[in-house]
C-alpha cells in the first residue's frame, strides 16, 4: 500500500518456535524458476532470508511457486519464489511501488497495484518474461486486485474524492466502472484502506468483501447487484475466499481487551443453508494468509526474526496443527503492519 495510506489495523501473525533454513539463489529468471524437488515435510519452514522485508505470499494456482513482494532495493517489487524456498527472483523492478500480488487463473500472470508517486493503477506482469502492462488508468488509488474464475474480470478497490469504492474491468483494464457508490468515505471517519482483495466465487457470478466498517461480510453479484451483507455480528470479520465447494469462508478475529494471546478461527459458511462450520481455531494470527488448493498448507508473513519474512505451515505434516497454534501458549503474537 502506498506510504500515503496508513494500515489502521495491525495483523498479528502466526508465531511457532522452530524453522528450517533453506538456501536461496537470486540468479534465475521467472521462466527458470522449476519445482522443489521432494521432501521430508516439515510442520513450518522460512522460505525468505533477505534482511529486508517479505510479505503478502501468494501461492500459484498449481501450488508450485510463490509470489510476495520485498522492499529490499528500497521499494517494494515482486519476487517470485520455488514452494521450497528455492530459486528466488525478481519479477519487478524500476521506481513504481508493487504490491499485493495476485496470480491469474491460469498462472500465465500476475497482477498487482504499482503507485508512480501520484496514482496507482493496476498492472499485470508475464511471469515467463517479466514484461508488464498497465491495466487501469483511473486517476486514483486503486489496489487489491482479483481476478475473476473465468478469467473474463478483474475486480478491485479504488479510493477517489476521499471514497472507497470496489470496481469492476474486463481482464485487460477496459470497461471499467464502479461497483459500489458509498463503501466508505473518509468524511465520515471510515476507514478508507481496502483490507484484502475481494473474493470471487468458483462460478464467477458473486463477489465478496469486508465491508466499509471493515468487520463484516458482504456479497453482490458480479455486476453490483443484489448487495447485501452475509456475516454481521458482533465479532470482527475479514478477508473472506471461497472454498471449492461454494461455501464462503473468512476469518474472524479475537483481540482480549487486556492484549495478550490474540487468536483468529477460521470458518466456512454455507450460503444456501446459513450453517456455519469451524475450519480451523485458536489460529495465532491476525491479517490475510493463502490457503493451498487443499487447505493443507498456509502461506503467511511474519517479523518474528527481526524483520518480515515468508513461511509455511503443512498442517499434515507431524506437529503442523501445533504450529498453526503454538503462539497461545507463549502469550507472544507476532505483530505485523
Amino acid at each position: 500500500m502506498s506510504a500515503h495510506r496508513v494500515v489502521a489495523f495491525s495483523m498479528l501473525l502466526l508465531t511457532t518456535l522452530g524453522a528450517v533454513f533453506i538456501g536461496l539463489s537470486r540468479s534465475t529468471s521467472p521462466a527458470e524458476t522449476i519445482a522443489a524437488s521432494p521432501r521430508a515435510p516439515a510442520a513450518i519452514t522460512q522460505l525468505t532470508h533477505d534482511p529486508a522485508n517479505a510479505i503478502r505470499p501468494a501461492w500459484s494456482p498449481d501450488n508450485r511457486r510463490i509470489a510476495f513482494e520485498s522492499n529490499r532495493d528500497g521499494t517494494f517489487h515482486l519476487y517470485l519464489i520455488n514452494a521450497d524456498g528455492s530459486h528466488e527472483c525478481a519479477l519487478t523492478s524500476g521506481p513504481n511501488d508493487d504490491r499485493h500480488p495476485v496470480w491469474t487463473p491460469n498462472g500465465k500472470f500476475i497482477l498487482y497495484d504499482s503507485f508512480d508517486g501520484i496514482r496507482q493503477d493496476i498492472w499485470s506482469v508475464n511471469v515467463a518474461d517479466g514484461s508488464r502492462k498497465q491495466l487501469t488508468h483511473l486517476d486514483g488509488m486503486a489496489d487489491y486486485v482479483a481476478p475473476s474464475p473465468d478469467g473474463e474480470r478483474i475486480a478491485f478497490y479504488l479510493y477517489k474524492d476521499m471514497r472507497l469504492n470496489l470496481w469492476s474491468a474486463r481482464a485487460d483494464g477496459s470497461d471499467a466502472k464502479p461497483l459500489t457508490l458509498d463503501l466508505a468515505d473518509a468524511r465520515r471517519d471510515e476507514p478508507t484502506m481496502a483490507w484484502h482483495e475481494p473474493a470471487w466465487s468458483p462460478d464467477s457470478q458473486w463477489l465478496a468483501f469486508t465491508g466499509g466498517d471493515g468487520r463484516s461480510i458482504w456479497m453482490m453479484r458480479h455486476d453490483g447487484s443484489d448487495m447485501q451483507p452475509v456475516i454481521v455480528d458482533d465479532e470482527d470479520n475479514h478477508f473472506p475466499w471461497f472454498l471449492a465447494d461454494g461455501r464462503l469462508a473468512f476469518i474472524t478475529e479475537y483481540v482480549p481487551p487486556r492484549y495478550g494471546a490474540a487468536w483468529t478461527n477460521a470458518w466456512a459458511y454455507d450460503l444456501q443453508t446459513g450453517q456455519r462450520t469451524l475450519l480451523q481455531e485458536f489460529m495465532c494470527m491476525q491479517g490475510p494468509v493463502d490457503w493451498s488448493a487443499d487447505n493443507s498448507k498456509i502461506l503467511f508473513h511474519s517479523p518474528r526474526g527481526g524483520r518480515f519474512d515468508i513461511y509455511l505451515i503443512e498442517l499434515n505434516a507431524p506437529g503442523g496443527l501445533a504450529a498453526l497454534q503454538g503462539n497461545l501458549a507463549s502469550g507472544e503474537p507476532d505483530e505485523g503492519e
